[in-house]
């Protein structure tokens, strides 16, 4: 290895500060974590049957919907849950403007044997095409008619409940959706912040209120337990006097939780994910984090029994090992750096990533590591782009900031107006110069620091 002393004349800013690898620390401990991301106080109770539970585990999505005429006698299916309230706790009856009531009420079930609901919506039929991918709730389960309308004048169309369903093909983290509720608006009951509100009124009959349905989505996982982030191992060791390593780094790298999966064994070659995310020091420095999220293979050895039937990886009845099941668990490297070179960051950790899965290589991936912490020049006037080689086939190219009028922060306000619209972008910026406080979440980690970077420079 080279000297390093000969950057002592010119002392130039240190392009990387750290490098991380979080994840789930085989040694342990595991701490589980709840629906909301936060950490459970008891991880030995029993779980509940909705949500996530004190277990660490996912969230299941809604795979069924079933429309039932409990005026004739039918009864919730096995396995359903009834929805038999509004929000504000009015009865959720689906039929109550029909003269000869059946009292219809939607059913839901929650599963993980096929692919996840991923939205509800209603049919005016003779107005309007169902949409192609879409399918209707025409029947109970009784095979009587599930039409919400009248049906009494020649005029009246019919109205049935529509839904639309995830592909097999579509992976394991699709959205799906978790909680559905009904809700009167004359009742002054609103759709929950998070939830998406189909605006067609399901009672189009004489009497009775205006009714809605809502839903939330959430990511829809496949067989998983949820754990804190962990720090697996860092470079350098020692903390740097200027700026220690923040302990929630982990974290940062992994919002959602690290997660442990049984995918079926044909199932495709999920993608890393790239995100980034920007950490204030006391004294107000700003310092940015680049991470990439990805899956690799992980040992069944480390389960407990009780994880492992979770997992689907035993028999429920007598504990046999189920074998077309793969074990995985997501892991995260990342960069921290005082520095926003986003994009050079990407690279580089898509080589590392790569470079680890690959091989065997004659330089190990350490060397790789150090080589780019320590011995790639920052750009200076004096060399103001530098072209970093990794590999015959991987090179970096590093510029000097430009002064522009729009800051170097990570900020995208492309997609900050492509995900949040015009008009809510507006709004936000009212909101800005008007010094309100503002929450923004997502269930993207990539997309939260772009959007959130682009108000902040505003």
């Amino acid at each position: 290895g080279g000297q390093t002393g000969g950057m002592t004349e010119e002392k130039c800013p240190q392009l990387v500060d750290y490098f991380v690898v979080a994840g789930l620390d085989p040694a342990g401990p595991w701490r589980p974590l709840d629906e909301d991301g936060k950490t459970s106080t008891n991880s030995s109770s029993t779980p509940s049957s909705s949500s996530l539970s004190s277990s660490g585990r996912a969230v299941e999505s809604v795979t069924d919907l079933a429309v039932i005429a409990r005026g004739l006698g039918e009864e919730v299916p096995e396995g359903f849950t009834c929805i038999e309230k509004t929000l504000g706790g009015h009865s959720a009856e689906l039929s109550a403007g029909l003269i000869n009531n059946p009292h219809l009420y939607l059913c839901y079930r929650r599963g993980r044997d096929k692919p996840p609901i991923l939205d509800l919506g209603v049919l005016y039929e003779g107005k309007e095409q169902l949409k192609q991918g879409w399918y209707i709730i025409e029947t109970t389960p009784y095979s009587r008619s599930a039409n919400l309308s009248t049906g009494g004048a020649p005029t009246a169309h019919r109205v049935f409940l529509t839904y639309r369903r995830a592909l097999d093909t579509q992976g394991l983290h699709t959205l799906g959706v978790t909680d559905i509720a009904l809700l009167l608006p004359s009742k002054g009951e609103v759709a929950p912040h998070t939830f998406c509100r189909v605006d067609k009124n399901l009672n189009t009959g004489m009497w009775g209120p205006a009714l809605y349905v809502c839903y939330k989505r959430a990511v829809a996982k496949a067989n998983a337990l949820v754990y804190k982030a962990s720090l697996i191992s860092r470079y350098p060791e020692e903390d740097l006097e200027a700026f220690p390593l923040p302990e929630s780094v982990p974290v940062f790298c992994l919002p959602m939780g690290v997660t442990v999966e049984s995918w079926p064994l044909n199932t495709k070659y999920q993608l890393p994910v790239f995100s980034t995310f920007v950490l204030t020091s006391a004294s107000g420095d700003k310092v940015y984090g680049a991470a990439i999220q990805f899956y690799e293979s992980f040992s069944r050895e480390l389960l407990s029994e009780r994880q492992s039937v979770r997992l689907g990886l035993l028999s429920v009845v007598d504990r046999r090992p189920i074998t077309n099941r793969s074990l995985q668990v997501k892991k995260s490297i990342c960069v921290l750096s005082h520095w926003p070179f986003f994009t050079v960051f990407q690279k580089f950790l898509t080589f590392v990533y790569r470079y680890s899965i690959s091989g065997p290589h004659v330089l190990p991936l350490e060397k790789h590591i150090s080589s780019f912490m320590h011995n790639v020049p920052f750009p200076s006037p004096q060399r103001p782009r530098i072209l970093v080689q990794l590999s015959p086939y991987d090179n970096l190219l590093l510029c000097q900031p430009v002064s522009s009028p729009l800051p170097l922060s990570g900020a995208s306000f492309l997609k900050l107006l492509q995900n949040l619209g015009p008009e809510n972008a507006c709004t936000l910026l009212l909101a800005v110069l008007t010094e309100h406080k503002l929450l923004l979440h997502s269930l993207r980690p990539d997309v939260l620091t772009s959007v959130s970077e682009a108000l902040v420079s505003v």
